[in-house]
């Protein structure tokens, strides 16, 4: 599908919004300048959201300990299909309330312990790989998920959202090795962990960009949930190769040891990365008209596409050696990558409220 400029934009028809994004939030942040703007509004105008930030936190888990019932997740499931996407004008306004990202994280836990019996108690063998792909894949999926429920538009279906995680995960892996084998791998210091931020967020950021031109129309919602999938993939995908490669290295202990330790880590990750990079291509294509190649050039993309990097790059820089006992590093770019995320989700929401 040609989504070039033709005088038609699929990704939203506000001109004002779309030729001066930031402008309404950047006076209110110049007021806020005089009186002692915080972190988080500077974060809030550098996205380019036109309202304050709204860190909704608590809606992303106060109906997790409520009971829903198997129907209700069954709604969730079949939404984006040609009877099941609501009209725009029937999309909720509402910040959304995720519950069923929890349900899947736990159902992996659960099928991840009966392995684990499989393989210590009944020693095995045949469950391990099993063990190994289950253990790897919990949290991406279930991060992934969290996405799914928080694009209001419900436009994507979970067909179509499995089919980006396996198709787009492998690619992005596919698309990072290849930029690798022309700039090389790098030593982790500043400047290679800069250098593995920027190959392997650009590597993700193309197979969101090709997903989101095969899919036409979608909202900044819809395009952090593509991202999240190709985030998760390479993130499961990932995580499965170095468990496999700890345990023939350095045994059991460490490649479960490797398996928590990265699924603690994967929600500040790939996932949300990727994440960011689906709306910053959606942002982009809404004031250039429509997503081609050029919007990887284009100066709103590249606004946001340096969040990811920076942020991915500084994870694996020797800072992270600062009280990596306590992970102090990673915890704190995953608050400063949420942050990012819930000020998407408001613009998303805006979005949502003029349609």
């Amino acid at each position: 599908m040609n989504n070039t400029h033709t005088g038609y934009n699929p990704y939203g028809t506000d001109d004002d919004y779309a030729a001066n994004p930031g402008a309404g939030h950047r006076h209110q942040s110049e007021d806020k300048g005089r009186h002692g703007a915080s972190w988080v509004d500077h974060i809030n105008d550098y996205v380019g959201n036109d309202k304050p930030a709204d860190l909704n936190w608590r809606v992303l888990f106060t109906d997790v300990m409520k009971h829903h019932t198997t129907a209700e997740a069954e709604e969730i499931f079949i939404c984006g299909t040609a009877r099941t996407t609501p009209a725009s004008g029937l999309v909720s306004r509402d910040w959304p309330h995720p519950w069923l990202y929890s349900r899947v994280f736990f159902a992996f836990v659960m099928a991840f312990t009966l392995l684990w019996v499989c393989c210590v108690v009944f020693q095995n063998v045949n469950t391990l790989p099993g063990l190994i792909v289950v253990g790897s894949f919990t949290v991406p999926l279930a991060t992934m998920v969290l996405f799914l429920e928080l694009n209001a538009w419900r436009n994507i279906s979970v067909y179509e959202v499995i089919k980006t995680f396996l198709v787009g995960g492998c690619a992005s892996l596919v698309a990072t090795l290849t930029i690798y084998s022309f700039v090389g791998i790098h030593d982790l210091d500043f400047i290679g962990a800069f250098i593995t931020g920027l190959v392997e967020e650009t590597g993700k950021a193309i197979i969101v960009y090709v997903f989101l031109r095969r899919l036409g129309h979608l909202r900044i919602l819809s395009a952090m949930l593509i991202g999240a999938a190709v985030g998760a993939g390479f993130a499961a995908f990932e995580s499965s190769g170095y468990a496999m490669q700890l345990l023939l290295e350095n045994g059991w202990e460490t490649m479960m040891g490797a398996i928590f330790l990265r699924g603690f880590l994967t929600p500040g990750g790939h996932v949300t990365w990727a994440a960011i990079s689906g709306a910053a291509l959606v942002i982009a294509a809404r004031s250039a008209g429509g997503l081609s190649l050029g919007i990887f050039g284009n100066r709103k993309f590249l606004r946001l596409f340096i969040i990811p990097v920076a942020l991915h790059g500084l994870w694996d820089s020797p800072l992270a050696a600062i009280g990596s006992s306590l992970f102090l590093v990673p915890t704190i770019l995953t608050a400063l990558v949420w942050v990012v995320i819930m000020i998407l989700i408001n613009m998303g929401l805006s979005e949502v409220s003029r349609s």
